[in-house]
């Protein structure tokens, strides 16, 4: 069975709600039926692929998740290009360390993407995260700043 068609209107429908809610559980079920898909079936595969997290299946077959960053990627990579360019570009512009609410401006709505972005550059080894007296601090490592560099140009660009 082909699961790419359904696998992407769960993902679009996902990221249209993480949007709204990005800590809420929903239900793929609509999607699923739309495309005649069992639910479960369905979210092992994006499980497996690693574009949800946090699957519940509930005793009536509703199968509820969260979409990860690398699923939203797939679906709208200019989106996640963006967000993580503004966090590394504002460390970098704040001297490679800075308060993750800063780097926000402080628009807190932004913030659960923020941690989830934050928190796949950890995994990619681009910043360090720190959380000192309930203050997020986000650093840049050294392989961050060579992606901030590539990213703007940088000076190695003008040497080239």
């Amino acid at each position: 069975m082909d699961l790419e068609k359904p696998a992407k209107s769960a993902l679009r429908y996902l990221f249209s709600e993480y949007k709204k809610g990005p800590s809420v559980l929903y239900p793929i079920n609509d999607v699923c039926r739309k495309f005649g898909v069992d639910p479960v079936v369905l979210s092992n595969y994006l499980l497996e692929n690693s574009l949800i997290r946090e699957c519940w299946t509930y005793s009536n077959n509703t199968v509820a998740c969260r979409i990860t960053i690398k699923g939203i990627e797939t679906i709208d990579p200019g989106y996640v290009r963006d967000r993580l360019d503004r966090i590394i570009g504002g460390l970098a512009d704040a001297g490679q360390s800075r308060a993750l609410i800063e780097i926000l401006e402080y628009d807190l709505k932004d913030f659960p993407i923020a941690m989830d972005l934050v928190n796949q550059l950890e995994t990619l080894g681009l910043v360090k995260i720190q959380n000192v007296n309930h203050v997020i601090t986000v650093e840049l490592t050294a392989a961050g700043l060579k992606h901030n560099e590539r990213r703007k140009g940088g000076l190695f660009a003008l040497t080239a």
